[in-house]
């Protein structure tokens, strides 16, 4: 902040809780007016500390500019106030910024929002990608330790978490880099394998962005907004994470952090041209093995960041941002298994970013607007996937035939290796303008508005998925059949995606005389979806009442299909009519094969509407903010089963000697399939309770406390109309398939943490204790109703049986095997984990951090004597820096 203090402007770094008695006037977001006898407590630019205050009738008038301007090191813990903890900010927003960045040892952002409610400390493992979901029990909450869960209630909401860096978008929704999604569901896994050195996940469309792809080189502060956010912000159902980095004058610093099979090293210097403009470099690269003693499993990142940030005294300022990003995932062959995987994930991205704005109230001029501003990113990356592994078993035949035909099947060679690619070339870019403004009204009521445009554009440009002969599904007896996969270019079958939107937000404060103050954060938006329109209103309002604070929201908020799930590629049903074969002489295979068109261009955005209230109190010795929420998706992705039918052919074939056999159509008979397509049909509940406490610095002790718990409930279930179709075990000439229910899932979670940290300023020491308590992990899978809803007769004609009529015993070859509520988790039992931290700041400019996750090496199982999958076990880790 700046303040004028005896008709000098001074800068200062203004105290957490730093005003006392004052009473505020804010004009601005910028812009703060102090009066009334109070004081403020502040860092000058020694990091000393100095208290200033501020007698009856006089005016002091604080102005608050981007970080980037002023000389402090933001991480220095030789300073007393530096943040530790996450904290809690207006409505649903949490940043983490400072120091407690470094709570955990992070080698990329999904390691920092581990500290968040309602997630954990996970088992590291830097082989599988990381993704995050807020506020819901459906699954873990960073891919880790536990997997990765490939359905539909956590890839929904993992699909609709928005990362951003400076206010600019990233994208997965361009990732195509899947094996076989015109048959799969939209949240199926691809190229994953598991050897005996590890398992290896490498990015996954439909998920969301890998979190493993930033580091956290440069972060100043990471915003987290699990709730309802601003009307600016699109394409996104679940949250919204908002990364800021900045760029100003430091010295070369070298970073190297080694834990378990991980290794990170990294360069970064900042270079202060003029008082107008910095450029900062940082250069990173991490190694990581799934297992330390193998390098069959590993993940390699190498990453090169420059930005930099100008500013004129004409009121233009701008921040410019380059990345160029390598990672590769490889699953190498374990020698001793001939027939093993080998998947090898090759990944090249570039990606440029401006955000520049313009303050033309400078000038004295009185427009409704006063700054105009844009964010635009453009990104481009290379995808390269291979899966390869040894097949021995025998010469089989497989469909090829692009149409509707009966021809001569190929076969595969007796012995040889599958090999499946895809080659993907996603090209995403995001624009954002908007006009800001501001105005206090007579009655002073202050307004913060703004008015802007989005717009983002997708495309993939690869080469698409392709391969050998043995990556067709082959067949074995004659009446097989199954679902065929063709050869599938990107670049001509896949169109752009365009989204635009239209938004406006106004953010209202109003003070009162009893010194209460009310704010709302209102907004509307407008989003153009691929043809779908979707109207949001978006309302955030508190009112604070001295120590006492009532807040509420409601949001409308979507997410639009990926590429990956709009463009599937054409459906193949192959059916095997004939294999014929005389050894010497002649392999003869006659193959149907029926086409479906496989786009999904009829999908609409899912849907998520978010509610909720919350309450905050600040006592004497801490702040606690407590949140209710409830969030209902709907118009999710899922897979409908369709049941298809074909004119069989039936054949005539001639066999004469030692000649390859002919055959000739002769009539058709009807046969019934099943194929898979992505729909908007799965809705879901999440509700639940989170609870945070900011504790006050004990200063006997030099200690600082933090705790946080969150209790959710989740349920999903597909829309009415979505039935399960299963084939009876016993062939039936009635029935061929029998309809089902979809089963209805259930999910509760209930986690708390706490945080102890030992801050010694004069001696840069920071001791910290992080504890994970796993108070209760249910998950129920409802039984499965034995008894059939309708049946698909062998004609194609699908019959309902009335509720009455489905346990007669003339379906009895339709009924399932009975089974049980399945529960799983942690019954009732709980676990508490605890992870250890110490850092040291030497004068000398080294630095030095210490991580023990699970330091008192505690043994977790559930109540059926299981390993729990969650609970991190013992690991080493440890951070050196040094600035030149």
């Amino acid at each position: 902040m700046e303040f004028l203090q005896n008709g000098k402007l001074r800068k200062a770094e203004l105290l957490r809780d730093g005003i006392k008695n004052c009473k505020l006037m804010e004009v601005n977001k910028n812009v703060t007016i102090l009066t009334g006898k109070c004081q403020i407590t502040f860092y000058n630019t020694n990091y000393k500390k100095e208290t200033l205050v501020i007698n009856d009738g006089e005016k002091l008038e604080l102005r608050f500019r981007p970080l980037e301007e002023f000389p402090y090191k933001r991480t220095e813990i030789r300073i007393e106030g530096v943040e530790l903890t996450a904290k809690k900010k207006n409505f649903s927003e949490i940043a983490i910024r400072q120091e407690a960045l470094q709570n955990l040892q992070s080698f990329s952002i999904g390691d920092v929002l581990q500290q968040l409610p309602g997630q954990f400390v996970q088992k590291f493992d830097n082989t599988q990608f990381k993704n995050i979901v807020f506020r819901t029990a459906s699954g873990p909450s960073i891919t880790g330790s536990a997997g990765v869960p490939a359905g539909d209630d956590f890839g929904n909401r993992a699909f609709g978490v928005q990362l951003m860096v400076n206010d600019i978008a990233l994208s997965n929704n361009e990732n195509m880099q899947s094996y076989d999604s015109a048959n799969s569901g939209p949240f199926g896994l691809s190229f994953n394998t598991s050897t005996r050195g590890g398992n290896l996940t490498p990015g996954q469309p439909n998920y969301g962005v890998d979190l493993r792809e930033i580091p956290t080189e440069n972060i100043e502060s990471i915003e987290v907004i699990q709730g309802i956010p601003d009307a600016k912000y699109g394409d996104l159902t679940s949250g919204l994470i908002k990364v800021n980095t900045i760029a100003k004058s430091s010295p070369l610093r070298l970073d190297a952090s080694l834990r378990e099979g991980t290794y990170q090293i990294g360069l970064t210097k900042g270079f202060g041209i003029n008082p107008m403009n910095a450029l900062n470099v940082s250069v990173d690269y991490m190694n990581s093995l799934s297992d330390p003693r193998t390098n069959l499993v590993g993940y390699d990142r190498t990453s090169v960041n420059l930005l930099w940030s100008s500013k004129s005294k004409s009121g233009l300022r701008n921040k410019l941002s380059l990345s160029y990003t390598t990672n590769t995932s490889k699953g190498k062959r374990d020698p001793d298994d001939i027939n093993g995987m080998i998947i090898n994930v090759d990944n090249k991205s570039f990606s440029l970013g401006n955000n520049i704005s313009y303050n033309f109230s400078k000038y004295g001029t009185k427009s409704f607007f006063k700054t105009i501003s844009a964010d635009i990113g453009m990104s481009y990356a290379s995808q390269f996937t291979e899966r390869r592994y040894w097949l021995n078993q025998g010469a089989r035949p497989y469909g090829n035939a692009a149409g509707n035909d009966v021809y001569y099947a190929p076969y595969t060679p007796p012995s040889y290796e599958n090999q499946a690619f895809a080659d993907g070339k996603p090209l995403n870019i995001y624009t954002n303008v908007s006009v800001n403004g501001n105005k206090m009204t007579a009655s002073k009521w202050v307004h913060l508005y703004s008015m802007g445009v989005n717009f983002r554009y997708g495309n993939n440009l690869g080469k698409g998925r392709y391969g050998t002969a043995g990556q067709f599904t082959t067949m074995t007896a004659v009446g097989q059949s199954s679902d065929g996969m063709r050869d599938f270019n990107f670049r001509d079958n896949v169109y752009a995606t365009k989204q635009y939107a239209f938004y406006i937000q106004d953010n209202i404060t109003k003070g009162f005389k009893n010194r209460h103050i009310f704010k709302a954060n209102v907004g509307l938006r407008y989003d153009l979806q691929n043809s779908y329109s979707t109207v949001s209103p978006r309302v955030n309002t508190s009112y604070q009442m001295g120590k006492f604070l009532v807040r509420g929201g409601v949001g409308l908020t979507s997410k639009a299909p990926s590429l990956n799930q709009l463009y599937t590629a054409p459906r193949y049903f192959d059916f095997l009519l004939g294999d014929y074969r005389l050894p010497g002489y002649y392999s003869a295979a006659i193959m149907q094969t029926v086409v479906t068109p496989g786009d999904n261009a009829d999908l609409k955005p899912s849907r998520s509407w978010k509610t909720e209230i919350g309450v905050d109190y600040r006592f004497p010795f801490a702040t606690v903010n407590l949140t209710a929420y409830y969030n209902k998706l709907f118009d999710g992705f899922t897979t409908m089963t369709v049941p298809k039918m074909m004119d069989k052919a039936k054949v005539d074939v001639t066999i004469t000697g030692t000649e390859v056999p002919t055959f000739e159509i002769v009539g058709t008979e009807k046969f019934n399939y099943l194929q898979n397509r992505i729909v908007n049909g799965f809705q879901s509940v999440d509700k639940g309770l989170e609870l945070m406490a900011s504790f006050n610095k004990i200063e006997a002790l030099n200690l600082v406390v933090g705790f946080n718990a969150s209790y959710v409930e989740t349920s999903g279930q597909k829309d009415e109309g979505l039935y399960r179709f299963e084939a009876p075990e016993i062939m039936d000439k009635n029935f061929q398939y029998g309809i089902y229910n979809d089963s209805k899932n259930k999910s509760s979670m209930a986690r708390a943490s706490f945080s102890f940290d030992y801050h010694l300023a004069s001696s840069g020491l920071i001791i910290g204790l992080r504890t994970d308590h796993f108070l209760s992990d249910r998950k129920l899978t409802g039984a499965n109703d034995i008894y059939p809803i309708g049946y698909l007769r062998h004609d194609g004609e699908i019959h309902m049986i009335a509720e009455g009529d489905r346990t007669n015993p003339t379906y009895q070859n339709l009924f399932l095997k009975p089974t049980s509520e399945k529960l799983s988790g942690l019954y009732n039992k709980t676990l508490h984990n605890i992870h250890l931290r110490v850092t040291k700041d030497f004068l000398s400019g080294f630095r030095l951090s210490v991580y023990v996750s699970n330091v008192f090496n505690l043994k977790a199982y559930d109540e059926r004597g299981y390993v729990y999958a969650n609970f991190a076990s013992t690991s080493f880790g440890a951070n050196i820096s040094y600035r030149f």
